[in-house]
């Protein structure tokens, strides 16, 4: 994947978002956003989004001193907690309960702060059981998963974490040593080890952070505990689009995709459309 000319537009709209979330407004969201004018400019059309967007909302939270989002992560996490037990019984209800929990972890792929402005939980929920999973590629998940003894999932938003238990305990369930990986600092809306306590993440796996403040798994700015978990695993699950644009291109067949299609840069990429649920191995 690339930046192409389309991802503007969507930078600066995560920009305003997060002005927005952080109480910025006046001369002092101007100054900001001039700012954020000079990265868009520099920025190489040759990497993935994810890689700019890094740098965008770094100079965002140093800028406004706080974490813009703060409130929203904690809002989706009770609002996510709420359900927990209808989507443990919605994925136990399914004739096949590991494609139940992946269609639960895809859904809450949609809270996604640096996208949306809002989220319909309900509606996420109901697609994500009535659109087509690419059947091919779950039967290729399924048979990995049975071979697999160490499993690393990468995690994505907070509250969409909750979502993730589902899956998370239907591993472990089948004996696998699982671990969860959130970030190792604020970035947008994604989990952080504070997020994961407050979502009883670690009731339902082993949590580690990867030590970085990236958007996606930026392998390179990651700690090496976290690389020492990435090499030794024999299966890796990635949540999101951003942790698909910085990946994709490892081409490491261990790894498995699990997201919501939320922009057409990504879908025209997949030759999907908008709104699809996806799995995807990665290639060697």
């Amino acid at each position: 994947m690339r930046t192409e000319l389309a991802c503007l537009p969507c930078f600066f709209g995560q920009v305003a978002r997060t002005l927005q979330h952080a109480g910025v407004n006046g001369n002092r969201a101007r100054a900001i956003t001039r700012r954020a004018e000079a990265i868009i400019e520099q920025a190489s059309l040759d990497v993935v989004p994810a890689r700019t967007t890094t740098v965008l909302h770094r100079m965002l939270r140093e800028q406004t001193g706080v974490d813009p989002y703060h409130t929203v992560k904690k809002t989706y996490t009770r609002i996510a907690l709420d359900k927990l037990q209808s989507l443990r019984r919605r994925a136990q209800d399914s004739a096949d309960r590991l494609e139940g929990a992946v269609r639960i972890a895809i859904a809450g792929n949609v809270i996604d702060f640096g996208i949306y402005e809002t989220i319909d939980l309900n509606r996420s929920i109901e697609e994500s059981f009535r659109l087509p999973l690419p059947s091919a590629e779950y039967r290729l998940f399924d048979e990995k998963v049975a071979a697999a003894r160490r499993i690393l999932y990468l995690c994505d938003n907070a509250g969409e974490v909750v979502f993730d238990r589902v899956l998370l305990e239907t591993l472990r369930n089948r004996g696998k040593d699982v671990q969860a990986v959130v970030k190792g600092s604020a970035v947008i809306n994604d989990a952080t080890a504070d997020d994961a306590r407050a979502a009883g993440l670690d009731e339902s796996a082993s949590v580690i952070d990867n030590g970085s403040d990236g958007i996606g798994t930026l392998l390179e700015d990651c700690s090496p505990q976290f690389l020492d978990e990435y090499h030794a695993a024999d299966l890796i699950i990635s949540k999101g689009q951003a942790n698909y644009e910085t990946l994709v291109q490892e081409r490491d067949p261990r790894i498995f995709f699990l997201f919501k299609v939320k922009c057409p840069v990504v879908a025209s990429f997949l030759n999907r459309a908008t709104g699809d649920i996806v799995i995807a191995r990665g290639q060697d």
